[in-house]
């Protein structure tokens, strides 16, 4: 399949991480007709590349993704650096379960990043001047001083407006549907629900969570919603912890922010295999089931509801790990605010980039898997030169449309098992292979 040609009319659907990057990218590398289309202008609030923080890490236990993280660091400590926090990150496991752990530092200690190891959590917690009842117990792990936070919100807004000012455009709309040629072999355009059909010449859909709705992709794709709460600190507190790095547990996949410099918030969530939302998706073409993000109607005026409560699966795993590192009085604090944060999830956890089979002018940028947000200004550049076929061949397979779905296990996400958001909001937990019931944690 060939790529566009540069003065291409080229509509690119999803204004996240992926949607922008490609944009920018796009724009850098001289195509000249580029429209962003999403329900709300960027950050989209129910989008998974915003709120206050993300983790910028290269501790990956696959190197492609690390040294891309090295690759993205350089323009988050310059470009971007306005919105980018260099914390440290504190990765922590028990010390009989280091797999995932063992190769992270590995791939790291190769890349010649600052470390300081960890033989206890007792270690760790006198590093960092942790005083309360038995911080980090039974721990062991790694302090990687070359990694940190982003604001996510500021860094999507300013890209936003960076792909505005080289000449993109922006649609405010949500797509009900692609329209394909007779044949079914090219995209006209994109039935948008004003009613109104918006025509293109090439189509990118980077619709994050929400792609599957839009081009079913036959299990390659799964929308997951994963547990986020935050919780208010005082001044007092916010002076004792504003040095503490980012902190991880690849066992119970809790993780945890520094205080935010502006709100004296905490930011708590888990990197966990999360929950299905299944629903009827039905157009012209199909009527299936997808595991889709709650629906918000945006252009009828409605806006995300706010969130009081979360699975106790969840709320018992954060403020197990809040407690764990900070103290019990913070980890039983009421939150001031919880959410649910939809990943789109990969079989092998790698990111999609590649035509959708059959298609001539459909590229697919999608697959964050939890993992996408730190490799914003550089994600687009991945992505353009997949639809341009100029990756290695290495690459371009990792990143395809794959015929055969392989499963491969993410050794980096803990908590409790796969499960739908209706099963776990009503207490009702799956069995584990041995046949016993999976409880929340305690």
């Amino acid at each position: 399949m060939a790529p566009p040609s540069k003065d291409a009319r080229i509509v690119i659907v999803g204004a996240g991480e992926f949607g922008l990057s490609t944009a920018y990218h796009l724009l850098a590398g001289g195509y000249s007709s580029i429209t962003i289309l999403d329900r709300t202008k960027p950050p989209v609030p129910d989008g998974s590349s915003v709120d206050i923080s993300r983790i910028v890490r290269a501790d990956y236990d696959d190197i492609v993704y690390a040294n891309m993280v090295v690759e993205a660091l350089e323009l988050w400590k310059t470009e971007y650096k306005e919105f980018y926090y260099p914390s440290g990150l504190l990765s922590m496991t028990p010390t009989d379960n280091p797999k995932y752990l063992s190769d992270a530092l590995a791939n790291v200690s190769g890349l010649g990043l600052p470390l300081t190891q960890f033989g206890s959590g007792q270690e760790a917690a006198q590093y960092l001047k942790l005083t309360h009842d038995k911080p980090l117990d039974g721990l062991a792990g790694y302090l990687n001083h070359d990694a940190g936070w982003a604001y996510a919100e500021k860094a999507i807004e300013y890209l936003f407006h960076k792909c505005i000012s080289l000449g993109a455009k922006f649609v405010q709309s949500k797509v009900d549907e692609i329209i394909y040629s007779a044949d079914g072999t090219n995209v006209t355009g994109l039935q948008l629900d004003s009613g109104k059909i918006l025509e293109c010449d090439f189509a990118i859909i980077a619709a994050g969570a929400w792609t599957d709705a839009l081009v079913p992709s036959e299990s390659r794709l799964l929308a997951t919603g994963q547990p986020v709460a935050f919780v208010q600190l005082t001044e007092e507190e916010y002076s004792k912890f504003r040095h503490v790095p980012i902190y991880i547990n690849f066992v119970t996949g809790f993780y945890v922010f520094p205080p935010h410099p502006e709100s004296r918030v905490v930011k708590s969530a888990r990197h966990s295999y999360g929950y299905t939302n299944y629903k009827a998706i039905t157009n012209s073409s199909s009527s299936r089931e997808s595991s889709q993000p709650p629906e918000i109607a945006y252009s009828k005026g409605a806006t995300p509801p706010v969130r009081s409560t979360l699975p106790k699966d969840a709320e018992d795993c954060l403020r197990l790990g809040l407690a764990e590192y900070f103290g019990r009085d913070i980890g039983e604090r009421e939150f001031v605010k919880t959410r649910i944060c939809w990943y789109n999830d990969t079989p092998t956890k790698d990111f999609l980039f590649d035509y959708l089979p059959g298609v001539d002018n459909l590229f697919i940028a999608t697959g964050g898997s939890g993992h996408g947000f730190k490799f914003l200004p550089i994600i687009g550049k991945y992505s353009v030169r997949c639809l341009e076929k100029k990756l290695p061949t290495d690459l371009l397979d990792k990143f395809k449309w794959r015929t055969d779905i392989h499963k491969k296990e993410d050794l980096s996400r803990g908590g409790t098992p796969l499960m739908t958001l209706e099963d776990a909001e009503a207490g009702l937990y799956p069995a584990t292979p041995n046949g016993q019931i999976t409880s929340p944690p305690r």
